[in-house]
């Protein structure tokens, strides 16, 4: 009798030792769940603030972008304005057509774009500077930013720019970011009001705020003037690179500023706590606390009834499985399931081999059908009778002296050679070019010089750089195709730069041209990604790019087709990461 109760003693313990490791994990699960509930709710309005900064940080970037572009478009153009000499004075009234003229330009970029406070031309042989409320002549009364932009770009004079490059300055009451680019002795950008942009920028919500600031490379900190007493050098120091966690107070976010090129420059948003949520929170704590208490009483009922109609049934069966005759015993008596839960488990495992087996059997199959698909489709790449008449034309005009169709046969023999390579490993951006520039040629062949120019810009040292093959052309092609018409004469310009981001480096690529731009329901099909119908017929070349695009770079690759201005100037912008040989 003793040792019954000595035995049952024993087991009253254990099963105390069963029930407090769930309670004191419970307990431990309910203090993770009010920490992870602070975390979420500031992770929320984090997000919330995050969100909203990147979808005003993207559309500013792309504003820029367009400016760039614009400036560059313009600044290329050969005008009148360069035929005006040094010493104009005021007095020499027969260029104010000249000057009224780029004012009215002037004037019409700042109506178009929300974000520059001004746009400016600079002559530097003229020492001239035309702005969007006038001109400013070299013995003229300057002050405020008109003068300051002026010394900046006499500075500057006679520095060329491969692209549209940005500065900072400030004219004694405010700060600005300010762009130029030179090409043969004009220099056009404009200037943006940094306060404009921050305020833009500054998000409010649920008791927290997001405190817009641009921290130049030399370490100063361009902040609005609301909220310089807030940011300084120390507190930035202190928070970089935490991220937001339970405890932290504060936590900044970065933007990369895409199209204030030039120098690596980031948007950032210090997001810090002004009071309000944290009592919600607390509240929110208590409530569960008393869920919890109510959850662990409820766990130790259950706990109670599955240790009698469960965890107990399952011990006895355990121990009768020690003794073979009692199992002998037990399994001919049909007291217990064993055979049959043999047997389930038997027919389960053979199941899942058959699955198995079939599954294996399906992708076999599946790689079979796609290995003849792509012998299929490298037959119909590999036209080497073509070829060979290609070659044959070219001996005959040879022998025939017929120079054009010996030149064209030649580019075109060079076209299908690149077109029959691999298709699936990337080219260097030099062969690409040359590629794009031979279709180019045929083209002007087919409809005449005068139909159309084709511009490359292009930053050096970038020749090496691997693209896919064929992306660029395709969206030459379809500038050619659709924007070319014998009516007006049709500029279509390459726009290649290297960009560096926090998380590396990037190449953008912009192809546009002056047609006629995309229709507003092909930029809408591709926005939501349907099928492309124009002229009766479906188009695949755009979904395909962007297919090649999503399995060679995923997420990172990024692709923008836009409108210089409605119903004109087709734009398509590639960002893809740098790789190199």
């Amino acid at each position: 009798m003793a040792e019954k109760n000595e035995k049952k003693h024993k087991s009253m313990g254990k099963l105390t030792i069963q029930v407090m490791i769930p309670v004191i994990i419970l307990f431990l699960g309910i203090l993770v769940v009010m920490f992870q509930s602070m975390f979420e709710a500031r992770q929320l309005v984090y997000r919330y603030i995050e969100d909203t900064a990147r979808l005003y940080v993207e559309q500013i970037n792309t504003d820029i972008t367009k400016i760039n572009y614009e400036i560059v478009t313009l600044t290329s153009k050969k005008g009148e304005a360069n035929n005006i000499p040094a010493g104009v004075r005021p007095e020499d009234s027969q260029y104010y057509p000249i000057l009224n003229e780029l004012v009215e330009q002037n004037r019409n970029l700042k109506i178009r774009y929300k974000e520059p406070c001004c746009f400016f031309v600079y002559l530097e042989e003229a020492d001239l500077f035309i702005s969007d409320s006038g001109s400013v002549f070299k013995d003229s009364q300057k002050q405020g930013l008109s003068n300051v932009l002026m010394e900046e770009l006499r500075m500057r004079k006679g520095e060329r720019t491969p692209y549209s490059q940005w500065y900072f300055v400030n004219d004694g009451e405010q700060d600005y970011v300010f762009s130029r680019f030179s090409k043969n002795g004009m220099t056009m950008g404009c200037a943006i009001r940094l306060e404009e942009l921050f305020n833009t920028l500054h998000i409010n919500s649920l008791g927290y705020e997001g405190i817009p600031y641009i921290l130049d490379k030399d370490g100063t900190i361009f902040v609005s003037s609301r909220d310089r007493d807030k940011i300084d050098p120390e507190t930035l120091k202190r928070i970089a690179g935490k991220r937001a966690g339970i405890f932290s107070e504060s936590v900044i976010y970065s933007f990369p500023i895409s199209g204030i090129i030039g120098e690596t420059r980031a948007f950032h948003i210090m997001i810090s706590p002004s009071g309000g949520i944290l009592e919600k929170i607390m509240r929110l704590q208590v409530i569960l606390v008393f869920l919890s208490i109510g959850i662990i009483v409820g766990c130790a009922l259950v706990i109670r009834v599955y240790y009698q109609s469960v965890l107990r049934p399952m011990k006895q069966f355990v121990n009768s499985l020690k003794n073979t005759e009692e199992e002998q015993w037990i399994n001919e008596n049909g007291n217990n399931n064993i055979l049959e839960l043999e047997m389930a488990s038997k027919e389960f495992k053979g199941l899942l081999r058959k699955i198995k087996a079939l599954k294996i059997d399906i992708y076999e199959k599946e790689l079979a059908r796609q290995k003849t698909e792509l012998e299929a489709m490298q037959m119909q790449i590999k036209p080497h009778f073509y070829l060979n008449c290609l070659s044959l034309i070219h001996g005959m005009a040879d022998v025939a002296k017929q120079e054009k169709i010996v030149y064209i046969t030649s580019i075109l023999s060079n076209y299908m050679r690149y077109v029959m390579r691999d298709a699936f490993e990337p080219r260097q951006l030099k062969e690409e070019i040359e590629f794009i520039q031979n279709y180019v040629e045929i083209q002007q062949i087919r409809y005449g010089k005068e139909a159309f120019s084709f511009e490359v810009i292009m930053d050096n040292n970038m020749e090496e750089y691997l693209v896919p093959t064929l992306i660029i052309h395709n969206f030459v092609e379809n500038a050619i195709t659709h924007a070319v018409s014998l009516d007006n004469h049709v500029e279509i310009t390459l726009y290649i730069v290297n960009e560096n981001y926090e998380d590396g480096e990037y190449l953008y690529i912009c192809v546009s041209d002056t047609g006629k731009g995309f229709p507003p329901d092909i930029l809408e099909a591709i926005e939501q990604d349907k099928p492309i119908y124009y002229n009766d017929r479906k188009h695949i070349g755009i979904q395909n790019s962007l297919k090649r695009l999503k399995i060679m770079y995923g997420d990172k690759a990024k692709i923008n087709f836009t409108n210089m201005d409605e119903g004109y100037g087709a734009v398509v912008e590639i960002t893809i990461p740098v790789k190199k040989p």
